[in-house]
C-alpha cells in the first residue's frame, strides 16, 4: 500500500488530493456546514455521501508525504499544527460536490473500462508497470473496504478525475508569463567584485560590562534555558541481549554448514559477445574463427554484421541470455562457442578469464557466525525478555528492577531538551529509537508508567521520566564567555558594514574598484563574475551577494555578505544582457509549477462553484470516528 501512495503522490491523484491544501481553507465554510446524521457518512452533498472508510484513505494520502519525510507517523498534536485535518475535511467536502456533480452529468461506465482503468493506474503497477492484483488486494484491505464498495469507490475516483481533465487538463501557460519567467531566470550581468574580509573593521575592544550587558538584555531570550529532562530507559533488541560468548562451537559449526552458500562466492567469467543480425552472418565468423582468425580480429571486423559487447567478469546469474550463459559456462579457458541462438539473436561468446568457485572456510568466518548465531537466539529471547519486564512493572517493580529482571541495561539522561540537546547545545550520541523516546518523554509526565516505545525491527524502549527542570532565563554569568564571543562577532560584523558602506559611497561617487584595491593594499585584487545569472551567481558569489547584484540596473554598486557570511563583497554592475529568446530560457521545471498552479486554480474555482450549486454538510461525529481509524 504505501507503493501506491508513493505513486498517488504524482498526477492527477495528486492535484485531485494535494492540490487544494490551501483552498480547503479559503473555499470551505466549515463552522456553517455540521449537522448530525448517521455516524457513518463524515459528508454529503446532494445525493452524494462520503464514507468513513473514504476519509481515511484521503487522510493517510494527506499524512503519507510528510510522514515519509520524517519517516514516522505523526502524533494528534502534530496533525493538528501542520492543519492536516482541515486539509482532510476540505478534500472529502471536495470530493462530495465532485461526486454529485458526477451524477448530475450521469457519468458512468462499464466494468470493463473500470477494469481498464484500475490496470492503468499506476497504485496498483508493480516495478514493471503492469496490474498487480497482489498490490490491488492488499490496498483493498487495508482500506477495511469490501470489494464491491471499494470498486465503487474507484469508480468515483475515476469519475472525479474525469471532471478535473475536462475542467483543467492540456492548459498551456500563457506567453505573457513564460516571457516574463524567461526573462527574470536567462538575464546575464557581468559584475566586478572587491573581497572585504573582517581584517579590514578597526579592532574590536574586548567590551566592558556595560556593553556586554545591553547585548546581553537585548538578545536574553537567545540564551534562555529551554525546559530539560531527566529519563531513565533500557533498550530492548536482539543487539542488546545477544550473547556471543554463549554460542558454542557446536552450533557455529552447525550454522555454518547449514548456511554455507552464505560463504560461497560462484565462478566468475570473463565473457565477450559477438551478436549478429542474421544467421549468415554469425555462420560466417564462426568459419572464421574455425579458420584460426583471433576472436578480436572477428570482433573488429565491422563486415561480418556484428555487434561487439564486453560482459565482463560476470556470474552466471548476471547474464540475462539463459542460451548464451549456457554456452559460456560450458567453455574451457580461451574457448569460443559455437554460434548460439540467444534471446537477441545469433551469438558466438568466448571466454578470457575464470574465476573458480570459492568457499571460504570455517576458521576464516567464525567470529561472523557466532554473531549471527547469537542474534538469532537472541531474536528468539527477546519475547521473554519483554514479558519478563511487563510482569515485574506489572508486580509493582521500579523500572530499573524490571529492568534487571528483563535482563537490560537501565541508562539514564540527566538533561535533555525537546530537540535531543545536552545543555552544552550537542546532540547526544545516536542510538536506536533516540528520537521517539524524546518525543515521548516531552509528552509524558514524571513518575507516569508509560507504554513501550516499538522503535521497529523487534526493538523496545522502556522508560520513564525521573525529572523536569522548567525552560528559564539564564543570568548573564551562566553564558558570559559564549555572550563574549557573540558580543564581538556582531561588533566585527557592524565595523565591517560601516567599512564596506565608506567604500560603496567612494566607489558611487565613481571610484573604480581597482583604485579602491589598490589603496587597501594586503593583496586587494579586484575579481569579475563574467555573464551570470541568478541561479549560476550563486556558486562564484553567494545567494545574497547575487540578490543584490541583481537588485539595480547597469552601474549598480552594491554591497552584500560573501558565500562565507563573514566577508562582505563590495560589488558593480558593469553589464546587464537580456536573454535573446525569453521563452526558451524560463527553467522547464518553473514553467511545470506555474501550469500546476494555473491548473490548480482552475479547478479550485470550478469546485467552488459546485459548492454553490450543491451545499454541503459534514458530521463530526463520524468525522471523529474517522480520525481515530486514520490513526
Amino acid at each position: 500500500m504505501l507503493q501506491g501512495l508513493r505513486k498517488l503522490a504524482s498526477g492527477w491523484g495528486a492535484k485531485i488530493f494535494f492540490g487544494l491544501l490551501v483552498f480547503s481553507f479559503a473555499v470551505w465554510g466549515i463552522a456553517d456546514v455540521f449537522s448530525v446524521r448517521q455516524p457513518d457518512t463524515v459528508a454529503t452533498a446532494g445525493n452524494a455521501a462520503v464514507s468513513v472508510q473514504e476519509y481515511v484513505l484521503t487522510a493517510q494520502r494527506v499524512r503519507f508525504p510528510i510522514e515519509s519525510q520524517l519517516r514516522r507517523r505523526l502524533s494528534a498534536e502534530e496533525s493538528e499544527m501542520f492543519g492536516l485535518d482541515q486539509a482532510v475535511l476540505g478534500q472529502v467536502t471536495a470530493a462530495a460536490v465532485l461526486d454529485a456533480q458526477s451524477q448530475a452529468m450521469g457519468l458512468g461506465m462499464s466494468d470493463a473500462q473500470l477494469g481498464r482503468e484500475i490496470a492503468s493506474d499506476p497504485s496498483f503497477q508493480d516495478q514493471s508497470g503492469n496490474f498487480s492484483r497482489a498490490l490491488f488486494a492488499e490496498y483493498q484491505r487495508q482500506s477495511g473496504m469490501a470489494e464491491g464498495p471499494f470498486l465503487d469507490w474507484q469508480e468515483k475516483l475515476v469519475e472525479q478525475r474525469q471532471i478535473a481533465e475536462a475542467v483543467a487538463g492540456g492548459t498551456s501557460l500563457p506567453a505573457v508569463l513564460r516571457d516574463a519567467a524567461g526573462a527574470y531566470a536567462g538575464e546575464r550581468r557581468t559584475v566586478e567584485y572587491l573581497s572585504l574580509p573582517p581584517e579590514l573593521a578597526d579592532p574590536v575592544p574586548t567590551p566592558d560590562a556595560a556593553a556586554l550587558q545591553s547585548f546581553f538584555d537585548q538578545n536574553k531570550q537567545t540564551y534562555a534555558a529551554p525546559e530539560y529532562r531527566a529519563v531513565d530507559y533500557a533498550i530492548l533488541t536482539p543487539q542488546t541481549i545477544a550473547d556471543p560468548e554463549s554460542v558454542t562451537d557446536e552450533a557455529i559449526e552447525a550454522d555454518y554448514n547449514e548456511n554455507i552458500a552464505n560463504f560461497r562466492t560462484p565462478e566468475r567469467r570473463r565473457i565477450q559477445q559477438l551478436l549478429f543480425s542474421n544467421q549468415a552472418a554469425a555462420d560466417a565468423a564462426k568459419a572464421k574463427l574455425d579458420a584460426g582468425t583471433p576472436f578480436a580480429d572477428v570482433a573488429a571486423d565491422a563486415s561480418q554484421g556484428a555487434a561487439s559487447t564486453d560482459l565482463g567478469l560476470v556470474t552466471r546469474a548476471e547474464i540475462p541470455d539463459q542460451a548464451v550463459a549456457e554456452a559460456a559456462f560450458g567453455l574451457p579457458l580461451g574457448g569460443v562457442s559455437p554460434v548460439v541462438s540467444g534471446t537477441f539473436g545469433p551469438a558466438i561468446v568466448s571466454v578470457s578469464e575464470i574465476q573458480a568457485e570459492a568457499t571460504r572456510p570455517l576458521s576464516e568466518v567464525s567470529d561472523e557466525v557466532r554473531q549471527a548465531v547469537a542474534l538469532e537466539q537472541a531474536s528468539d529471547q527477546a519475547a521473554n525478555a519483554y514479558r519478563a519486564f511487563e510482569d515485574a512493572r506489572a508486580g509493582g517493580a521500579p523500572l530499573a528492577e524490571a529492568a534487571s529482571a528483563a535482563g537490560l541495561t537501565l541508562q539514564s539522561i540527566r538533561q535533555i531538551d525537546a530537540a535531543g540537546r545536552a545543555p552544552d547545545g550537542q546532540p547526544f550520541a545516536d542510538f536506536p529509537g533516540k528520537q521517539q523516546l524524546v518525543q515521548q518523554a516531552f509528552e509524558s509526565d514524571q513518575g507516569v508508567d508509560n507504554l513501550p516505545i516499538d522503535i521497529g525491527n523487534g526493538g523496545t524502549i522502556f522508560f520513564e521520566v525521573t525529572g523536569i527542570e522548567p525552560a528559564r532565563d539564564r543570568a548573564l554569568d551562566e553564558v558570559r564567555d559564549r555572550v563574549t564571543a557573540e558580543w564581538t562577532a556582531a561588533e566585527r560584523t557592524r565595523r565591517l558594514d560601516e567599512r564596506a558602506a565608506a567604500l560603496k559611497a567612494e566607489a558611487e561617487a565613481g571610484k573604480p574598484l581597482a583604485d579602491i584595491a589598490a589603496e587597501l593594499g594586503n593583496g586587494a585584487a579586484v575579481q569579475t563574475a563574467t555573464s551570470i545569472t541568478r541561479q549560476s551567481g550563486t556558486a562564484e558569489l553567494g545567494q545574497a551577494a547575487t540578490a543584490a547584484a541583481f537588485s539595480g540596473g547597469q552601474g549598480l554598486v552594491t554591497t552584500a555578505p560573501a558565500s562565507d557570511g563573514v566577508a562582505r563583497l563590495l560589488m558593480r554592475v558593469t553589464e546587464v544582457a537580456p536573454p535573446a529568446d525569453p521563452a526558451a530560457s524560463a527553467p522547464a521545471n518553473q514553467v511545470r509549477q506555474m501550469t500546476t498552479g494555473l491548473e490548480n486554480d482552475l479547478y479550485s474555482s470550478y469546485v467552488a462553484e459546485l459548492q454553490s450549486i450543491y451545499p454541503v454538510r459534514v458530521y463530526p461525529e463520524a468525522i471523529e470516528q474517522a480520525k481515530a481509524a486514520s490513526r
